[in-house]
């Protein structure tokens, strides 16, 4: 049913309770179109199962109105039925809730209870057919979320982004998850994972068109995280040699069997940056807070408006922020004319630790404020309601050694060579 439509209702209730004055002035709100109310249990179902009204109310004695609710919960499982009980047990309430009552109300009842209860269940079942009709949809096209991560500057940050955003997305989420590296040229995706293979991208540019499952774990490389790993070119030359259409068939290949696809990109706008940027349904541009990283962003943000290049949504990821002597967060977003959409502190140490190891460091340290911004960053990503912006530590946490002194021993990650 469609928001600006109105409910279809069936009132089931007892032969001396059919003129109820709620059911009256229920029947008399503009919201409900359509009310039809009945006192025999054998022709209420038949009724029902006809009629397929958007909900019905069940107004009968306790053990009669769990059993009429569960036939119709087995027969009609998008009709909604909200019951109506004298009885404040919570073990009537958790059957009649098990046998398929969306709502329970308590009698006696009041028209805007029963109307209230009426706009609820409706609006989360709305929600909830909007949802699967989007899951259907990717699901039918094979659509994972695709995320882009770039920076109109170098050394942003754009990999430690990419690679522990990829992992903490595995940890927090349990799906599949595909990171590709998109530096064409000199791609460090390999590096921050301690993954080495001579098997990357430019192994499926030649078959683009036939891409399958055994090809494509032939040139995947897992993480122990769980990741799926798509490493840059070894030579750089092959950057010019790499055309749209052989990233989209890649992308399309990658979409198709990963719940969450993620790029690693280099700075340079080029061709094939474009094309991964009107695929992206989640834009990270990850800057610093400084002069020469902040102008670089405005003009990115402004040349994307103008020339279309993405309809996914743009956020901006401030790295090593706060840290000494940085613009302050005011001041970024009014240069940029763009709210910041996350931070991830300065850890200069932490991060070398991390980066030198091949360890991101949601995995080496992920109480520290650095992995915990990370971890909610991966967050928002998938769809989370979650604080990303944090001037300081959560309490308790981010202290001693893990929030940026590397344990002593640290072993290093085992080179996986395919």
């Amino acid at each position: 049913m469609a928001v600006d439509e109105t409910m279809r209702v069936a009132v089931v209730t007892m032969p001396d309770q059919i003129d109820q004055e709620w059911i009256d002035r229920l029947g008399q709100d503009p919201r409900v179109g359509w009310l039809e109310r009945v006192a025999i249990l054998s022709t209420g179902l038949e009724m029902v199962q006809q009629s397929r009204p958007d909900v019905v109310i069940v107004d009968r004695p306790p053990l009669e109105a769990e059993e009429f609710i569960r036939q119709i919960f087995t027969t009609l499982p998008s009709t909604i039925c909200i019951a109506l009980t004298s009885l404040t047990d919570i073990n009537l309430v958790r059957r009649l809730m098990m046998a398929g009552a969306r709502d329970v109300l308590v009698r006696p009842v009041r028209h805007v209870d029963v109307l209230q209860s009426l706009s609820t269940v409706m609006q989360i079942e709305q929600d909830r057919r909007s949802r699967q009709l989007v899951t259907s949809d990717r699901q039918g096209r094979g659509r994972g979320k695709f995320v882009v991560v770039i920076s109109p500057k170098g050394g942003a940050g754009t990999t430690v982004v990419s690679t522990n955003m990829a992992v903490a997305l595995r940890q927090i989420s349990s799906g599949r998850v595909a990171l590709a590296d998109f530096g064409l040229q000199f791609g460090h995706v390999g590096t921050h994972l301690n993954l080495f293979s001579r098997h990357t991208l430019q192994n499926l540019l030649a078959k683009s068109d036939e891409i399958d499952d055994t090809i494509l774990a032939g040139v995947m490389q897992q993480h122990g995280s769980g990741v799926h790993v798509l490493l840059a070119p070894s030579s750089p030359e092959v950057a010019g040699e790499i055309t749209q259409e052989q990233i989209s068939a890649v992308l399309d290949s990658l979409l198709l069997r990963y719940s969450y696809v993620i790029a690693d990109t280099w700075c340079v706008l080029d061709e094939v940056t474009m094309a991964l940027l009107g695929r992206a349904d989640d834009v990270l541009v990850v800057t610093t807070p400084e002069i020469p990283a902040l102008k670089n962003v405005k003009f990115f943000l402004e040349y994307m408006t103008q020339h279309q290049l993405t309809r996914g949504r743009v956020s901006i990821v401030l790295n090593r922020f706060p840290s000494v002597d940085g613009v302050s967060l005011e001041d970024v977003q009014q240069h940029l004319r763009h709210p910041v959409s996350a931070n991830i502190p300065s850890a200069g140490q932490l991060m070398a630790y991390s980066i030198n190891r091949g360890v991101p460091v949601v995995l080496s340290h992920p109480q520290s404020w650095a992995g915990q911004s990370l971890r909610k960053l991966a967050a928002y990503v998938a769809g989370e309601q979650v604080k990303t912006i944090t001037m300081e530590p959560d309490k308790g946490k981010g202290k001693g050694r893990e929030n940026g002194q590397p344990r002593r021993g640290f072993m290093w990650g085992l080179r996986r060579q395919a």
